[in-house]
């Protein structure tokens, strides 16, 4: 009999023989328990070391960035990438049941650069290409119809756009010219090109418009105001619908001296006085938000060369120039030390060489040739005058440039922004005694009827922060939350409305007359309208639209009004074909691919026709879509346009408005 403790020893030598012979299993499974381990430490320390990157990241693209879903909301918002830009309703009706009789096309030019000096603005990369290959093959298109002479044929020859450039500005010395479009803007118009031809190519084909010249068929009419941005737009939006047939239609393009687009309608002295309202409105909004206020000159001391005016809208449009071409946004520079020269004049006039040779480089930007300045700058009054002998003053007798002094250089910078700022306005056109006035009071700058004691006590040098400021895409969405709820207040401004319907009146009686010309003359089928912010802006106020969104206008936005026939013209009765009649007509309107006829404040009514339609690009979705009968469009131009005014006409209109309260 064994005791227990004899079969306690017999198993432990068995376990170690076992332990013994299976040495090399043992050895494996640690060796994969030590491998799994350090590969699990590892994807670790991978993983941290890609969060502690990303933060990074954001920073460097904080004005694109994907993680802040607000911020990308906004930059789309604003800056209308030509990825983004895409057809959606723009022809969408039963076409069995319509005929489409003609189009009429309102845009706003695509991306510029900003309207106002900025530090280091000319370094900002406005001209650099997208890839795409819509846009060189316009660039190969002008190249070629640009060859021996230089200029393309359709800008040759005589005309209000003579030797107007075709392509934006590159390699001028500047990255970024004030007010030019941009190749990025560029390509958003040949992209709102193609969507026309997408959608009313097949439905309304042109003939007879190969001809080179200008010479107009009556099928397409363009019109532009005299900048090179909206010609530029127009063009490229007759070459993404049309191809080579462009060159022919822009030697047609029309010109039109407002932004208005008003026609003899523009004379309307109570401009002045809604205005001044308006603007008082505007500046005590902006007081009652002291924080934004605030954030506002922080801003415009990084942005700008001098800081005359407290604007949220002109920061804004300072803003877009870096969100809108992918440049980091700017930090404060530190003040330097002043010189210890001399007192008074001379030692404010040695301050300002930093800034002299900034303007060489933008003024150069924007005046390369003597034809760009008579290209800008209308001379049929004192100013224009004036300008003509600055100008001539520093070309000898080769015709070659000769470098400007200091007060030349910002004499000339003022008469530019004259143009920009005050020609537009038909009651200020002609009373150069303010416009002088505005100018130099834009400026802060002496003209050269003043005397140097005048100027000593009248400057005052913009005040700098010590403490370094960096703009970061929190100051911008703060920024653009406040406009966004001023713009709410604008459109809902009864003086503002009232401006609108005033300012708008010319253009909205030329959209009426190509419609009954339309229908009663099958043609004009195209009728486009290339122009500004301010020119949607007025006309939406005036269609009595109230959504802020269509009132902030981003760049290449798009109003297109559709103007539709029956097909079925059978007499009820007789059961036999009919001529067509007024009934028989109707238009939408689509704004930038939103059908918002049911909006407007003339077709909110039983006449509507709302029929279901597919979405082109996504065949599953269906949705409604309205059409307004034409004659609530006339009747509106024509009995209710100005009974807010208690007038009957433009002119009384203007005449009355003074004497209306204000509720």
């Amino acid at each position: 009999m064994f005791s227990p403790f004899a079969n306690r020893s017999k198993i432990m030598s068995e376990m170690m023989k076992f332990s013994f012979h299976h040495r090399a299993f043992y050895c494996y499974v640690g060796m994969s328990l030590w491998i799994f381990f350090l590969i699990t430490v590892m994807y670790k320390y991978m993983s941290v070391g890609e969060e502690a990157i990303m933060p990074k990241k954001v920073v460097q693209s904080q004005y694109i960035s994907k993680s802040d879903s607000k911020f990308r909301k906004i930059y789309i918002r604003a800056c209308n990438p030509p990825e983004n830009i895409h057809r959606r309703t723009e022809g969408v009706v039963d076409s069995d049941t319509w005929l489409l009789q003609g189009v009429l096309v309102l845009i706003r030019h695509g991306d510029r650069g900003p309207l106002t000096h900025l530090k280091g603005g000319d370094k900002l990369p406005c001209d650099t290409e997208p890839n795409s290959a819509l846009l060189k093959s316009y660039e190969e298109f002008v190249a070629n119809a640009s060859a021996g002479s230089g200029r393309a044929y359709w800008v040759a020859g005589p005309g209000p756009f003579h030797n107007f450039p075709s392509l934006p500005p590159r390699a001028t010395g500047t990255h970024c010219a004030l007010g030019q479009l941009t190749q990025r803007g560029l390509l958003q118009m040949l992209t709102v090109g193609t969507i026309l031809k997408d959608a009313y190519g097949d439905k309304l084909p042109l003939s007879n418009v190969e001809l080179v010249g200008k010479k107009e068929t009556g099928e397409v009419i363009s019109i532009s105001t005299r900048y090179r941005r909206t010609f530029q737009s127009l063009v490229g939006l007759l070459w993404g619908a049309w191809g080579a047939r462009a060159g022919s239609l822009a030697a047609a393009a029309r010109e039109t001296h407002s932004v208005a687009f008003c026609a003899a309608d523009c004379a309307c002295a109570k401009h002045h006085q809604l205005n001044k309202k308006i603007n008082i409105q505007t500046k005590n909004r902006l007081e009652s938000h002291p924080a934004i206020k605030d954030l506002v000159i922080k801003l415009s001391k990084v942005l700008f060369e001098s800081q005359e005016h407290i604007d949220a809208d002109v920061v804004r449009d300072a803003l877009l120039a870096y969100m809108c071409h992918d440049a980091p946004f700017p930090c404060s520079e530190k003040p330097r030390p002043k010189s210890r020269g001399a007192k008074g004049h001379k030692k404010l006039r040695s301050e300002h060489v930093p800034l002299r040779s900034l303007l060489d480089v933008d003024i150069d930007t924007l005046n390369m040739e003597l034809d760009y300045i008579n290209n800008q700058l209308d001379f049929n009054n004192e100013i224009g005058r004036k300008a003509r002998d600055i100008i001539n003053k520093y070309y000898d007798s080769k015709d070659r440039k000769v470098p400007l002094d200091f007060d030349a250089q910002m004499e000339r910078e003022k008469l530019l922004y004259y143009q920009q700022r005050y020609m537009d306005s038909a009651d200020a056109y002609d009373d150069v005694v303010i416009v002088k006035k505005n100018l130099d009071a834009d400026f802060n700058f002496p003209n050269d009827a003043r005397m140097d004691t005048d100027f000593d006590e009248d400057y005052k040098e913009p005040t700098e922060s010590p403490e370094d400021f960096c703009i970061l895409k929190e100051h911008v969405m703060s920024l653009f939350a406040y406009l966004e709820w001023s713009y709410r207040q604008e459109i809902r401004n009864v003086h503002n409305r009232r401006r609108g319907l005033l300012v708008a009146y010319g253009l909205i009686h030329n959209i009426v007359q190509n419609m009954i010309r339309m229908i009663s003359e099958n043609k004009p089928k195209y009728v486009l309208y290339s122009g500004h912010d301010k020119t949607l802006q007025a006309l939406i106020l005036a269609l009595g639209l109230n959504n802020y969104q269509h009132y902030n206008i981003q760049y290449a936005s798009r109003m297109v009004f559709e103007v539709y026939r029956k097909r079925d013209l059978r007499d009820e009765f007789k059961f036999i074909k009919r001529k067509a009649v007024a009934q028989d007509f109707y238009f939408r309107v689509v704004y930038n691919g939103e059908d918002i006829t049911n909006k407007l404040s003339f077709c909110k009514n039983k006449q509507n026709i709302i029929m279901k339609v597919v979405d082109p690009v996504d065949n599953v979705k269906v949705y409604n879509t309205y059409l307004c009968p034409i004659e609530s469009i006339v009747r509106f131009i024509h009995d209710d346009y100005f009974t807010v005014f208690n007038a009957t006409n433009f002119k009384d209109a203007c005449a009355s408005y003074s004497n209306l309260k204000h509720v």
